[in-house]
């Protein structure tokens, strides 16, 4: 932490006056947040907390993958199982998986339905082309239903304006290599834009084989049919490659999807849009542990207002999931599924000071299982500069293809081991109760934000895998299952920022957390505190550094992951900009995990430390 205080200490300037920032510019520049009730609403209004991640932050960090920007949100954990494999938990319960979250990217979910992972690193996205990123922390089911479970992360891209063509490449240690680029054009009525990049490197070890190759397309266009209406049309594909001890992995990840607006008046519009989404997963010959999977989704809204002290937002949607793979489901044939959902969501002001949000969902997943997600949240703002907030949430998971359908049958013929799944008998949804009290600070003359959440969640049906015993020490036979007993989760977390001068933007985000259960590896799987901090200082016109300090409580990792220790990783970049020839161009360097190799999903596993420089080009 000596070298944190060093950062912070030669950050500002002596004398720096705040002259320039004034109430109504710090108000004027709080975000508006559009995930928690599907309606735009100030923070100060949401039900639930927020965090929201913008493009300058995401520079500020360093990042190159989209995964580690989670580190930003307190109370969240990433690791990376392997090189190719990023995940990443809220408040424990984490696993190689990250099965518990609702991922959406302009909309369309990005989980899959097969293990419920997200495959980060196989994303046709750029870092770039993200606008933003709103981050729910905490059950999300009146809004998005099963498996907004612990949280919601929602990445809107840009729109309208795609930011200035341009291409970035990059060259570093760990065989490091990066190649970016985005081309755009149009006219008033036709925008269009063109993505497209590669990345490699050695993974976390250049003495483990994980190395990765990675690349991307993605296009995005927006249609306006008339001063009301509007289309968007987006489609992007990526393939991903992972060496391995036997034969490499290949990952493909293809997407298309249409939306449509309709701005019936000021106060109310109506939205439909339809998206297919594939991935498919390439395994080593003799095992063949491929799949292939596919994801049909069709839905319509309408938001408005109802009246001068009512607004609202109501859905449905039809989605079709299918899984294909001849080991897991020792069946050659494809599974197929569908489910359908409708909701609803309203704020009702009483008052200026009080505010009622109130919505819920109700589903027929593809468990065959009816369900319904409430939520109710009173606000109270007392003051422009403070706001409470008290929720109640109630939200599911639905099984993953895997967890109710998977049977598969494996002997190892060097071991004489067999592994063994069983088919699970009446596995039911995993159900949270979510209690929570919030507290939002603005202090604009001091140029401070904080956000406060207190928050104690029940968890029922967990489901886990057990061992079964059929009396034969080499055997390893599992089945899926609930577990039986309740357990619950307490804790209160922080989300700080700070601007002391336009020049500077300081974030904090401490979290302390403890799980309650009969198992003491499920107590284990959340770092008691947690926290990250992340300086970004523009030092003139040309300079401008920034570090992020990362730092998370030894916890326990499920799914082939292991207890790990305590890490702290410390990210650093320096970036110089400057114009040639009436064109911008950046040099910049980067250094992660600058305090040596960190153990973050299982033992002896370890991230080094990797240094990359890059130049950017606009034109």
């Amino acid at each position: 932490m000596a070298g944190m205080a060093l950062l912070l200490e030669g950050a500002f300037a002596p004398g720096q006056a705040l002259a320039g920032i004034t109430e109504s510019d710090f108000f004027d520049d709080l975000p508006v947040v559009l995930s928690p009730s599907r309606l735009s609403q100030p923070l100060a209004d949401s039900p639930s907390s927020v965090t929201v991640i913008d493009r300058d932050m995401i520079r500020a960090s360093g990042f190159t993958q989209v995964a580690d920007v989670f580190r930003l949100v307190p109370g969240f954990s990433v690791a990376y199982s392997s090189s190719l494999l990023p995940t990443l938990t809220y408040h424990g319960l984490g696993d190689g998986y990250a099965r518990r979250f609702q991922v959406l990217i302009d909309g369309r979910s990005v989980y899959s339905p097969d293990f419920g992972q997200v495959s980060w690193r196989n994303l046709p996205l750029a870092l770039d082309d993200i606008d933003r990123i709103e981050v729910i922390r905490g059950p999300a089911g009146a809004s998005y239903g099963a498996n907004a479970f612990m949280g919601v992360v929602n990445i809107h891209t840009r729109s309208g304006d795609y930011g200035a063509p341009y291409v970035e490449a990059g060259l570093g240690d760990h065989g490091q290599r990066l190649l970016n680029t985005r081309v755009s054009g149009g006219t008033n009525a036709f925008n269009w834009r063109l993505s497209a990049g590669t990345q490699l490197d050695d993974g976390l070890r250049q003495d483990t084989p994980d190395d990765v190759r990675e690349r991307f397309a993605d296009w995005k266009s927006e249609l306006q049919l008339d001063a009301r209406q509007a289309l968007t049309l987006q489609a992007g594909v990526a393939h991903t490659r992972q060496e391995t001890d036997f034969t490499p992995y290949n990952q493909h990840h293809g997407y298309a999807s249409l939306g449509w607006k309709f701005v019936q008046d000021a106060d109310s519009e109506f939205s439909a849009a339809y998206s297919l989404t594939e991935e498919s997963f390439g395994d080593k010959p003799g095992i063949d542990l491929g799949y292939r999977t596919a994801r049909h989704n069709v839905g319509a809204q309408w938001h408005g207002s109802v009246s001068s002290a009512l607004r609202a937002s109501l859905g449905a949607e039809y989605r079709r999931d299918s899984a294909q793979s001849d080991f897991y489901y020792s069946t050659p044939d494809t599974i197929t599924e569908d489910s359908w959902r409708a909701y609803g969501n309203g704020e009702w002001k009483l008052d200026p000071q009080w505010l009622v949000n109130f919505g819920g969902m109700a589903e027929r997943t593809h468990t065959g299982d009816n369900q319904f997600s409430p939520r109710l949240t009173l606000n109270y703002k007392p003051s422009r500069q403070q706001s409470f907030r008290l929720e109640y949430n109630r939200a599911y998971r639905a099984p993953t293809f895997y967890e109710l359908l998977a049977q598969n049958y494996y002997l190892d013929p060097d071991e004489d081991v067999v592994y063994q799944t069983l088919l699970a008998q009446n596995l039911q949804s995993e159900q949270v109760t979510s209690r929570a009290l919030g507290w939002l600070l603005q202090l604009p003359k001091q140029g401070l934000w904080v956000d406060a959440r207190l928050f104690y969640d029940r968890y029922e049906n967990l489901i886990d895998v057990a061992f079964v015993s059929n009396g034969d020490g080499n055997d390893f036979i599992y089945q899926f299952v609930n577990r039986l007993e309740t357990v619950t989760l307490q804790g209160v977390e922080f989300q700080i920022e700070w601007r002391p001068d336009p020049s500077t933007r300081i974030f904090l985000t401490p979290a302390w957390a403890r799980i309650h259960s009969h198992d003491s590896s499920i107590e284990d799987s959340v770092p008691p505190f947690s926290f990250s901090l992340l300086l970004d200082r523009k030092i003139d016109a040309r300079w401008r550094a920034s570090a992020g300090y990362y730092h998370s409580g030894a916890m326990t990792w499920f799914g082939g992951g292991s207890r790990v220790p305590a890490s702290d990783r410390l990210d650093a970049r320096l970036a110089y900009q400057t114009r040639v020839n009436g064109r911008a161009v950046e040099f910049w360097l980067t250094g992660q995990s600058l305090l040596g190799g960190q153990t973050e999903f299982k033992q002896f596993q370890e991230a080094e430390r990797r240094f990359l420089a890059g130049g950017r080009l606009e034109w």
